[in-house]
């Protein structure tokens, strides 16, 4: 019994040493973690330049040749949220997944502007940097309202488009749009704490995340939370301006994927979202909240893929 109560305190202070060492080291395997998804994605990271400003992207090798897929995720959020999703087409597809303005390792301009429209504008300048003349787009969120905007501004470069849970229109209030009422904002995080509550606000479905790694993401959430709050504002501004009128100009077949559990934007907006499009198609995911690619990368994929199929 003695030397069964010994081992037992040995594993702990094994244990408790592991769990130090890989507080202290949680930024080593961040970056090797990112790493590993990245490359098991068959992507590569690289860096442009449009004027004075670098942005940051993730694309495949060796795939100038094939059509073209450009990768928008969400607000607050970075191109890492693509990889899982992605893997699914970097074999036939020139995968690109952007850091968007203010965003990842997009340089951060300090005067400048970081609109749904200026967003637009920068995908655009990227697009011809790379010389994508036509390709789809897929868009999460607020890259869900770039994309729908895009393929109205630019209807003969985009060949199709998919949104996840788009930002754009919100006749129907969501939990956070009563909470923005109170003066709370739950995808800002102001500390660590808060950080694993926008975690659990917006995935009804999370994958699993190493404590090492979220600890990591949370900390570079809460280094932004001012520059977050500023870029929210542009977007929510956005929403008053009634850019979605815009999308009957969108000429692409256009898929809408939603999660019902969807705490950010109510799903109940996919029915209005579809009829402003002129060709669109739409898909409730039951049990799935804001980041489909995230929660259920594999089957969001295929049905992109399908229907992409579908249409050509």
């Amino acid at each position: 019994m003695k030397k069964l109560g010994v081992l037992l305190l040995v594993l702990i202070v094994a244990a408790t040493g592991l769990t130090i060492a890989a507080d202290q080291y949680r930024y080593d395997l961040y970056a090797a973690a990112i790493n590993f998804e990245t490359e098991r994605a068959g992507l590569v990271k690289k860096q442009g330049t449009i004027g004075d400003a670098s942005f940051a992207y993730l694309e495949n090798t060796n795939a100038e040749d094939k059509e073209a897929i450009i990768m928008l995720h969400g607000f607050s959020a970075d191109k890492s949220n693509w990889l899982r999703f992605a893997k699914h087409f970097s074999e036939d597809y020139r995968v690109i997944a952007l850091d968007l303005m203010g965003h990842g390792e997009t340089l951060v301009q300090p005067d400048g502007s970081y609109s749904i429209v200026d967003q637009v504008e920068f995908v655009a300048s990227v697009a011809q940097l790379l010389d994508l003349k036509r390709f789809h787009l897929v868009g999460n969120s607020m890259g869900g309202a770039i994309s729908s905007l895009y393929a109205a501004t630019y209807p003969d470069q985009v060949i199709t488009a998919t949104l996840i849970s788009p930002a754009g229109v919100h006749d129907i209030p969501s939990e956070m749009d009563a909470l923005l009422e109170t003066g709370q904002n739950p995808l800002v995080a102001t500390s660590v704490e808060e950080f694993y509550q926008v975690l659990d606000f917006v995935m009804e479905a999370p994958p699993f995340i190493p404590g090492p790694i979220a600890k990591v993401q949370a900390e570079k959430a809460v280094a932004k939370a001012e520059l977050n709050k500023r870029i929210f504002t542009d977007i929510r501004n956005d929403m008053t301006l009634g850019l979605e009128q815009r999308f009957a100009q969108i000429k692409a077949p256009v898929l809408i994927i939603w999660g019902d559990q969807d705490r950010a934007i109510n799903a109940g907006n996919i029915d209005r979202y579809a009829q402003l499009i002129p060709k669109a198609s739409k898909q409730i995911y039951q049990g799935i909240g804001h980041l489909a690619m995230i929660e259920v990368p594999e089957r969001s994929a295929n049905e992109m893929r399908s229907f992409i199929a579908g249409i050509q």
